[in-house]
């Protein structure tokens, strides 16, 4: 039994595996063709089935535009959107699971008879007008289960997304032809204002496609990471599907890497801006950056002692300094010499005077540079001179974005063959750098369990993290929006933990939070969102970011508690009453 556990395990986490690579290709798609092709390469072994077939809408015809069977089945045929099942799933907006096509009023029988499907799964594309189908043949009966549907539904997501991603990219590059045609007619006293102009309004669209994105990829991550997270802590260290699950972890982590650069760039990343002694981090950070540029390149950290603290988000700093590192030593492929460098006073390159007000960081290579037309287009999301694969094109867009929240600046100063000087410029505090806190979670205490109140919209992501807590003892109770939460409360459910999403319809997380934070201040809560909105919530609720592993979400958990206790006496009382 054991070893039969162990094998559909593993096929398990194999078949997710694929889903979450084809995921990510899908997430970099920029056309019809080649989502669909992503689909059939990858949907059949997603889902163990013998068959699947990609249908696009016709007008109000269904074309079966593209299949992976056993045998063939109707690939390049037409049918009336009436009279396929296909068409049906794209007309009700909902997933079609066929057990037994026999029995099933809307199974055409006579194109079905001459073929091996027993039984099918058919997903539309497309949340709110479905622009195509996914579908996916069994030759038994008894399919769809559960994980076969989660998996083919997770990927007709993916794939709706792209498309979404794909038309909104078409939109903007018309709008930029329009803009750039408009701008011709202008006089060349006013070429530079619009050029200005233009930029402002490419990175404006850019930031909203992004933070969309990046918000619908995160609550595909989620379920994703959760149940690799649970497998790894759950199965013993020597059983091979821990091996699957930590290639498939590392994946995920690896998009969930790209999507924090993308909502970076949209300047969409919460941000906690704290007190940063800039010597002290590139210190920390020496031995990385050493190894990441490598043994070909001289690195010099040059950075005079007794410099002002700034004000920055450390870890974004951190990522922003690695990026152009990386960007340094790719422009020197037969090495060289990399700086990097601070000074203060230091006046803002636009010249504004306020010298004492801010501290400039400065990377500099002798790498083979930029002309100015690369410059122009330097911060633009998504170009890069780097070879296919190589690059997102995101890096700089990315700094340039987290440095301008900071309320800071970037400039850029660079020739052909002469090398590259990108300075950073940082407003200083007067705070004191705060201790860092220990990578350890801290104990949270013997007063573990109790009820747990989780309010998300998204079954997939309420149910990963409801299992996540019932690993950590809780009875979890789950809901779907804030007004069901509001009325359980009602009806005197007492949870010990409340964790509610951000962005849902009706009423949202952070309206939930603020009503409660004044008729339920003894309960502890966690605000969580994909990717913004939480800045007007209150100081003392917990905020996290999807997704998240189980040892954050630990964290996150203690720091609730410690909250409300730390709050007001009262809530001492109630945690301690509970507790007894």
């Amino acid at each position: 039994m054991n070893g039969a556990h162990d094998a559909s395990g593993g096929l398990l986490s194999s078949r997710w595996t694929t889903a979450a690579s084809a995921m990510a290709l899908l997430s970099e798609t920029r056309s019809l063709a080649e989502v669909v092709e992503i689909l059939r390469d990858s949907a059949r072994a997603a889902v163990g089935a013998d068959g699947i077939a990609v249908v696009l809408r016709d007008g109000d015809q269904c074309h079966y535009y593209a299949e992976d069977a056993m045998e063939p089945l109707w690939e390049g045929m037409r049918f009336p959107q009436e009279a396929c099942v296909s068409g049906w799933a794209m007309l009700n907006r909902k997933s079609a699971a066929i057990p037994d096509i026999r029995l099933d009023p809307r199974i055409p029988q006579e194109a079905y008879r001459q073929t091996f499907v027993k039984s099918m799964l058919m997903v539309p594309i497309g949340a709110t007008d479905p622009v195509a189908a996914l579908g996916a043949y069994w030759a038994t009966t008894g399919h769809p289960d559960a994980d076969e549907t989660a998996i083919l539904e997770s990927l007709a997501q993916a794939a709706s997304t792209a498309l979404a991603n794909g038309m909104l990219v078409e939109e903007m590059t018309e709008l930029n032809r329009s803009l750039e045609a408009r701008i011709e007619q202008r006089t060349r006293e006013l070429e530079a204002a619009h050029q200005k102009l233009l930029q402002t309004q490419k990175l404006e669209l850019m930031g909203q496609l992004t933070g969309n994105v990046a918000h619908d990829f995160n609550n595909l991550l989620s379920p994703i990471m959760t149940s690799l997270d649970l497998i790894l802590q759950t199965n013993p260290s020597e059983d091979p599907t821990q091996t699957h699950a930590q290639m498939a972890m590392e994946s995920a982590e690896r998009a969930r890497a790209l999507v924090q650069r993308l909502l970076a760039f949209a300047r969409r990343q919460p941000l906690a801006s704290t007190a940063v002694d800039v010597r002290s981090l590139l210190k920390g950070m020496e031995a990385l950056l050493s190894s990441t540029v490598g043994g070909r390149i001289d690195l010099r950290i040059m950075v005079p002692p007794n410099l002002p603290n700034i004000l920055a988000d450390r870890q974004q700093l951190e990522i922003a300094i690695l990026n152009l590192v990386v960007n340094a030593r790719d422009a020197m492929p037969e090495g060289g010499a990399l700086s990097i460098s601070a000074s203060y006073p230091s006046a803002l390159h636009d010249g504004d005077g306020k010298s004492d007000a801010f501290l400039r960081l400065t990377v500099s290579d002798d790498g083979v540079g930029m002309d100015e037309a690369t410059k122009a287009k330097a911060l633009e999301p998504f170009f890069t001179t780097k070879s296919a694969g190589a690059g997102t094109g995101l890096g700089l867009a990315m700094v340039h974005g987290v440095v301008q929240q900071f309320g800071g600046a970037m400039d850029i100063r660079s020739e052909p063959r002469a090398g590259t000087d990108i300075s950073l410029w940082f407003p200083i505090t007067q705070n004191a750098v705060a201790p860092r806190p220990s990578p350890k979670i801290a104990d949270i205490g013997a007063d573990l369990g109790g009820i747990a109140i989780i309010v998300d919209d998204h079954q997939l992501v309420r149910r990963g993290t409801a299992a996540m807590l019932r690993e950590e003892g809780y009875t979890v109770v789950e809901v779907a929006s804030a007004q069901e939460c509001l009325a359980r409360l009602d009806e005197g459910v007492q949870p010990q933990i409340l964790i509610t999403d951000h962005v849902m319809p009706g009423m949202t997380g952070l309206d939930l939070v603020r009503r409660l934070t004044e008729s339920h201040a003894h309960i502890p809560m966690i605000l969580i969102s994909g990717h913004d909105g939480l800045d007007g919530a209150p100081a003392d609720v917990v905020r996290m970011t999807k997704p998240f592993r189980q040892h954050e979400l630990q964290a996150a958990v203690a720091r609730a508690r410690r909250q409300v206790e730390a709050r007001a006496p009262t809530a001492g009382v109630f945690m301690h009453k509970r507790a007894s």
